[in-house]
Parts: C-alpha cells; structure tokens; sequence
C-alpha cells in the first residue's frame, strides 16, 4: 500500500500487488475507482462506466511494470549513486539518487527485492509506501473479472487516425 502525491499536493492511496512481472494496482481517483492489471503481454485498465464493468486494452503498460529489482541492479546502478540507507514503513532499503539536467534529482528508497518505499523528484515525495505484506498472490489477481466488457485502445486509435485521414483526403 502507498500513497501517490500529485503535484498540487493532492494524495491518492494505491494498492499494488505484484508477482514478478504481474502487477495488479486498486486506486480511488477523483474520477473514480479503477484497477490496471498487467499479466505478462496484456495491460487492461478496468474502470465502471454507469454500472457497466469496462476493461480498456492498454498496450505499452507491460514496459512499465518489469519487475523493479533488474532496474534497481541493473540500469538505476549505472545511472544512480548509492548515497545511503533509508527506513520507510518499517522496511529498510538502499536510497539512491540521481541528477540530471533534464530531470533535476531524483531519489529513491527500495528495498532488496524491489519495493519502492519512497521516491522524490526535486525534494518533494512523490510516492511513499504505507505497509508492505510478502507472500504468494492469487493468481487471479491478475486476470481479468468474469463478464467484463473488453474495448482495445490501440484499435480504436487507429479507426480514429484512418477515419481523420479519409476527412482530409476528402476535402482536398
């Protein structure tokens, strides 16, 4: 469990379960409640559309949701310096923090199997774990709930992109 701090300050709970590479993440939204599922190849964000259950196919999540101990011991320890240990919910990790020009200083404090406990941009916490529990996850945690209406994003793009297409060829 964690919180998400937007910019305004505003504070969103999230839970995530993870199993390797499937992430499941429950959040309350001021727009409402939504659930994004990653399950290997697929990605789905599941939200409720005036009481219909809506999974909307998102292709490029599973990118996102590898599992964080490679980058930590692989990409993050080229980029970053170890520059301590941290302690956040009763969990300890190794901070690490990163300057660039582009992107000012970015810390982080994970565990060693991955979990990120707290993260920073420019000084301000931006996400910050509130309890970690480990064991073996359901599997159907990670599947798609009986009855949901599946709508594919990536599809739909590129109707949108085509139809726009044939309006501009039409006009010419």
């Amino acid at each position: 469990e964690a919180n998400l701090i937007g910019e305004d300050g505003q504070t969103m709970p999230i839970v995530m379960i993870r199993d390797a590479g499937k992430v499941r993440m429950e959040m309350n939204a001021a727009e409402g409640a939504s659930t994004i599922i990653t399950n290997g190849a697929d990605s789905y964000v599941i939200t409720n559309q005036s009481g219909r259950l809506i999974a909307l196919r998102a292709s490029g999540l599973t990118e996102q949701f590898s599992n964080p101990a490679d980058a930590w011991q692989g990409e993050l320890a080229q980029d970053a310096t170890r520059t301590g240990n941290c302690s956040v919910a009763g969990e300890n990790g190794a901070e690490w923090t990163k300057t660039t020009t582009e992107e000012g200083t970015d810390t982080v404090c994970v565990t060693e199997d991955g979990i990120i406990l707290r993260a920073t941009d420019d000084g301000r916490t931006v996400w910050e774990t509130t309890r970690v529990q480990r064991g073996a996850q359901d599997a159907a945690l990670f599947e798609l709930p009986a009855g949901v209406q599946v709508m594919d994003l990536g599809d739909m793009g590129a109707m949108m992109n085509q139809a726009l297409e044939q309006a501009k060829q039409r006009q010419n």
